[in-house]
């Protein structure tokens, strides 16, 4: 009789503290961050829903010279920026003087982005960043050649309403002609917008061809020209 009092009281404590473990384990659960309203988007004619909520917003991208101070931002409600030529990270013709000469130069730009909603799907290889130079910018499509994939996928594990700050280059094209100072740079071939991809919720979208921005997490324009 005693002995069955005893595992009574083993049993009782037994489940006692299993409900214990269960409760801690419930106190400690981080419920799911809601997408924030503004996730919501349209397509590009901006009436359209997008059928997937947007993931994230790039809040700015600011341009870097060689000597690492701030060329100047660029934001969604303003897309213009004037790149110095002598500022440039790289020109791939640095001696270019004569009138019609063609060169390349490039800057490093950090975008800063925010999450607004959690991913409709989990990403494959990673997320893209793309870039173009065609000069319908968020509308050229999704066909090769008209956006240009930036170095290899990345992650990009932050929560709803975390922003973080993504490194990369952005190179644009000059051609040397006559001014009113004597030869300048004009712009050649301009940025025209920047895009994040999710590898797999773009797939999903498009639909062979698509506007870029239709199918990209967030985009923005861009409208560059070139200094001396």
């Amino acid at each position: 009789m005693k002995q069955l009092f005893i595992n009574g009281r083993l049993f009782s404590f037994f489940i006692y503290f299993i409900l214990c473990l269960a409760l801690s384990c419930t106190d400690h659960e981080v419920p799911e961050i809601p997408n924030s309203p503004e996730s919501a988007c349209t397509k590009l004619n901006g009436v359209t829903p997008r059928e997937y909520p947007c993931e994230f917003k790039i809040e700015k991208l600011t341009f870097y010279a060689k000597d690492n101070s701030v060329i100047g931002e660029v934001t969604p409600g303003s897309p213009n920026i004037a790149l110095p030529r002598s500022a440039a990270k790289t020109d791939s013709d640095p001696s270019a003087n004569a009138v019609g000469d063609i060169g390349l130069i490039t800057f490093d730009v950090k975008a800063t982005v925010t999450r607004i909603a959690n991913p409709s799907f989990p990403v494959s290889a990673g997320y893209q960043l793309r870039y173009t130079w065609h000069s319908s910018g968020p509308m050229a499509l999704t066909t090769p050649g008209e956006t240009t994939v930036m170095g290899s996928p990345i992650p990009l594990a932050i929560p709803v309403g975390a922003s973080t700050e993504l490194s990369f280059e952005l190179s644009t094209m000059y051609e040397l002609q006559n001014g009113m100072t004597g030869i300048t740079p004009i712009i050649f071939r301009r940025l025209t917008a920047f895009f994040i991809y999710n590898d797999v919720t773009s797939a999903e979208l498009d639909m062979h061809p698509s506007p870029a921005g239709d199918v990209a997490e967030t985009y923005i324009r861009i409208f560059n020209t070139i200094d001396d």
